[in-house]
Order: structure tokens, then sequence, then C-alpha cells
């Protein structure tokens, strides 16, 4: 998992905010640590264990979801003069078949392993 600086840097650019203005970097980190523990859990590993090489889009994607979201959480829709934005319930959705094939291959299935019936 890269650094939080260069994933709040990355962040930013995603969003469109100058590298400059920090006047949300509290509220953006706080959204890529939310991102990261979910995925954590979606991917059922331990909370002490670093993202997989290669989440790290997931976990950006993510937090400019909840970025976008915000001011308007919990809402599943919202309409204001003829605009009109719909929010998921899930933020990673759109990455469900590769946090599926994640869990698939590393969940132990499909390796032999000898249990000693008789230890005790």
């Amino acid at each position: 998992m890269e650094d939080n600086k260069e994933a709040l840097k990355k962040l930013k650019i995603a969003l469109g905010i100058s590298e400059n203005n920090d006047a949300q970097d509290d509220l953006l980190s706080l959204y890529l640590q939310d991102a990261e523990n979910e995925l954590k859990l979606l991917l059922s590993i331990d909370s002490e264990t670093p993202v997989p090489t290669g989440f790290e889009g997931i976990i950006r994607g993510a937090a400019v979801k909840k970025f976008n979201r915000f001011k308007n959480e919990g809402m599943k829709s919202y309409s204001q003069e003829g605009e009109s934005i719909s929010f998921t319930a899930n933020d990673f959705n759109e990455w469900s078949q590769e946090i599926k094939q994640y869990r698939k291959d590393h969940n132990g299935a499909g390796e032999a392993k000898w249990v000693n019936p008789y230890e005790i």
C-alpha cells in the first residue's frame, strides 16, 4: 500500500483539488482510511495487514465516491433545479468482481492440509 501522503496526493488529483490546497486534507485522509478499512473487511484481511498491492485504485475510487457524497450522506438520491444525482448503497459495488476473485484466491480453498484426528 502506498504511503498516506502519496495516497492523499493522488486523491486530490482525482478530485481536481490543487496539491497546495490543504483545507480538506483531514477530511480526505479520513475518507481514504475509511475506504481502506472497509476494503479490508470485504477482502477478509486483518486490520493490521496492509492492503494488497494493486488495490490502491479501488481505495481511491471509494474515497472519491465518499467525497462526492459529502453533505448528502445517507441519501439515495439528490435533485435540485433539474440536476439529479443517485448514490449507490455500497461504494465498492463496481469492484465486486475483483473482491470476489481475491477472496476466492486467498481463502485457502483447494489447499490440502493434514489433520491429525488424535491430536488434542
